[in-house]
């Protein structure tokens, strides 16, 4: 059976694919009949940045997913506690980056862990007989650090040989026990922390206790720092210190592996099938997404070597080297750990010479290929070799790997366990760009106790290799007026890479409105030739158009799709002109490039930039980049700031004559809305010329847009009005205002 997680699988695969299947994608599952979610699905082990300075190997920070809940194989859970099960083992774990220590005793450090490890014969041993002063227990604190937020309702602690559980007859110290304590509990959340120091609240309090083994009751509650205070001057020992929980653990993350598609990459579609217990109302789950250029979306910085400050004390031999002056981060390798004798040489004289400025150092690796950063790139066990001193922070890959993308919608998302696999479902993957890894994580929530969600399985389509490296876009013109029907010109310049990209013959541009019309369709070769057809003066009623291979495929309320002969070759342009108004300030006309080959609906987005030179009447190309240089706004159109929301509100027609013989039976009240990023209520009514209510034609909440609304010659009880001129209002009540505008209809027989 091949190795599914191998990057060399996958590169055959895809060979396979496209010799076979030109787009074919294929279709990735994690859970259910597909990869097992403990295995963390991808190929290259996910790792979890735990603090500033060190990072784990795991798919569940905190250790808290459930990865075989009752009767459901292959599913994975948030945690439900075992009320038989002592959540304190292994709070000091790595798997659950929790511990145990003394703020204020620092003697007694090391004994702590004991009282946590499920061994009887092992303790804290404060007792006075042991040499202990007694005067030195009163105060002292040990806190509790669970790792992760868990419901509790019970702590137990005891002396070695006071529990019938844990007998100890070689240590018969049970009447050694605490004899006064306070216990406090913090639930862990920011909003219960000051300053990053959790604000402590009194869960138990006993000055007085006769109790060897103290077994205490709360109110069920969500709890991840706990402090045990010691109010007694006796001393004392600790054999175990026990806390038990109920219900699932209000916050599990599932972290995926890196998944390594051998070459650049499309993803299409993500969906997942899911399931609650307890009421839905109160949990949930949240999934996020992110893609990378590397196979580490984890940063290794180190102190960029420079002048270094020494700091002196207390007296001769105590002189102590610190750290960089300017304690300057930086993520490559020292030179001497890096393979590539030029590189290495890179690393000497630019990147770590304290000459050069650290930000042309950071712009000099940046520029590097990404196989060139690859080699330079500090990795952990190069960063574990370093001395302190010389460590940076561990943090998120900002220059290979693009940050989490907001939460998917969980509602159209969701499919039935039969469907996962279909990949017209789901919601499509947030990728910019073609990139060669890809993660997800899924983050539970719960807000009772007995509520929990869990996830079945979780798919996703990959096509590679893409279209093209890079598609950079372009409109113009940038300024419009609003609601005016404009001639725009649309142009995507193809970056591919000789050989291994697809190529494309298909346009699809997100419009605001419909268009209006469409004119050339253009491509202009690199070697300067040039192939068009022009749509002029046609109209686009009935579709496709066609003229020779270009056509005009779909106009539909907010696209526009084109088809064209392919384009495969580096720095061929593709342009098309169209009309269309635009409505709100900053629209953005996005587009993605498809392929009529094979039945992959995976698209390639567009990035804006500059293009070509698209200069029109009155409207100069201002670009001065090189073409094919990416630039943040060359897809988006300014309109002014309209002060009228509400415009082109008219009837059309002014007459009809609504006699059911399928002529002019119904007329549509047409208003533009501008300006408006939130859904606002939109009422239109009808009135006789007395002002008598007639009809009550809409009334919901639009965003910006063009809209009719369609009226037959009835009023609210279904009959046919009189003949006659009635007048209609349309009211919109935007955050920014209230707007009205009136108008009149006739209606004839």
């Amino acid at each position: 059976m091949p190795n599914t997680r191998s990057p060399l699988f996958w590169r055959s695969l895809a060979v396979l694919l496209f010799a076979v299947y030109p787009l074919r994608a294929e279709v990735i599952i994690v859970g259910g009949q597909g990869f097992s979610w403990e295995g963390g699905g991808g190929d290259i082990p996910a790792t979890v940045i735990r603090t500033a300075r060190t990072v784990e190997r795991t798919n569940a920070p905190g250790g808290v997913i459930d990865y075989k809940p009752l009767d459901r194989p292959n599913w994975i859970f948030p945690q439900r506690a075992d009320t038989t099960r002592n959540i304190a083992l292994g709070a000091d774990s790595p798997e659950r980056s929790g511990g145990i220590t003394s703020p204020n005793t620092q003697r007694i450090r090391t004994d702590l862990p004991s009282i946590i490890d499920d061994d009887g014969a092992t303790a804290l041993d404060l007792r006075a007989a042991a040499g202990g002063q007694s005067a030195r227990v009163l105060g002292i604190l040990i806190d509790l650090d669970l790792g992760a937020r868990f419901g509790v309702n019970r702590f137990k602690f005891f002396p070695r040989n006071a529990d019938s559980a844990y007998p100890a007859p070689n240590f018969p110290f049970q009447n050694d026990f605490m004899r006064g304590f306070e216990v406090f509990v913090n639930d862990g959340t920011e909003e219960t922390q000051r300053e990053g120091v959790p604000i402590l609240q009194t869960v138990a309090i006993q000055t007085q206790n006769t109790e060897s083994v103290v077994d205490i009751l709360i109110p069920p509650q969500y709890v991840r720092f706990i402090r045990l205070k010691s109010l007694t001057a006796a001393g004392f020992e600790i054999a175990e210190f026990q806390v038990f929980g109920t219900g699932y653990v209000p916050e599990a993350r599932y972290v995926s592996n890196v998944f390594d598609f051998g070459d650049l990459a499309l993803l299409g579609r993500l969906r997942w099938t899911a399931d609650q217990v307890g009421d839905p109302k109160l949990s949930k789950i949240q999934v996020r997404t992110r893609t990378g250029l590397d196979p580490q979306p984890v940063e290794f910085n180190k102190i960029r070597p420079g002048e270094r400050i020494f700091r002196v004390g207390g007296g001769a031999g105590t002189s102590n080297q610190g750290t960089n002056t300017a304690g300057l981060q930086v993520p490559w390798k020292r030179a001497e750990d890096v393979s590539d004798a030029a590189l290495s040489g890179l690393v000497v004289s630019v990147l770590d010479n304290d000459e050069v400025d650290v930000r042309d150092a950071l712009e000099q690796f940046k520029a590097l290929t990404v196989d060139q950063r690859n080699i330079v790139t500090l990795d952990q066990s190069d960063y574990t070799k370093l001395r302190n001193e010389d460590k940076g922070d561990v943090r998120d890959d900002v220059t290979n790997w693009v940050g989490w993308s907001p939460p998917y919608d969980a509602a159209a998302s969701q499919v039935a366990p039969e469907q996962i696999a279909d990949p017209a479902l789901g919601v499509q993957v947030v990728a910019d760009e073609p990139r060669r890894y890809f993660q997800f994580a899924v983050d539970f929530s719960s807000e009772e106790f007995e509520s929990a969600a869990g996830m079945g399985s979780l798919a996703f389509e990959v096509l590679t290799p893409p279209f093209a490296e890079e598609l950079i876009g372009e409109i113009s013109p940038r300024i419009a007026a609003v609601g005016e029907r404009t001639r725009f010109t649309y142009a995507v310049r193809n970056k591919s890479r000789p050989g291994k990209d697809r190529g494309f013959d298909r346009l699809a541009i997100d419009t605001p409105l419909r268009a209006e019309a469409v004119g050339r369709i253009q491509i202009r070769r690199p070697d300067g030739r040039m192939e068009e057809a022009d749509f002029s003066g046609d109209s686009l009623e009935r579709l496709p158009l066609v003229r020779g291979s270009f056509s005009v495929l779909e106009v539909g309320d907010q696209q526009l799709a084109i088809g064209f002969p392919a384009v495969d070759e580096s720095g061929t342009v593709v342009s098309v002109e169209f009309d269309n108004g635009v409505l709100r300030y900053g629209t953005t006309f996005s587009g993605r490039t498809r392929s009529s080959q094979g039945g992959s609906a995976i698209g390639q987005d567009v990035m804006a930039g500059n293009a070509a030179e698209l200069s029109v009447a009155g409207h100069p190309d201002s670009d001065v980049q090189p073409l094919g240089t990416p630039r943040v706004g060359n897809l988006s159109v300014e309109v002014p700031i309209a002060r009228n929301l509400l415009i082109n509100v008219e009837a059309v027609p002014l007459v009809f004559t609504p006699n059911g013989d399928g002529i002019n039976d119904q007329a549509a009240i047409h208003y533009d809305i501008t300006n408006i990023v939130r859904p606002s209520p939109v009422e239109i009514r009808i009135c006789d010329l007395s002002g008598r209510l007639v009809r009550h034609l809409y009334a919901a909440a639009d965003l910006s847009g063009r809209f009719a609304r369609p009226w037959d010659g009835r009023n609210d009880d279904g009959e046919q009005v009189p003949p006659g001129t009635y007048l209609y209002t349309v009211d919109l009540k935007a955050g920014t205002g209230s707007q009205r505008q009136l108008g009149a209809v006739g209606v004839a027989y």
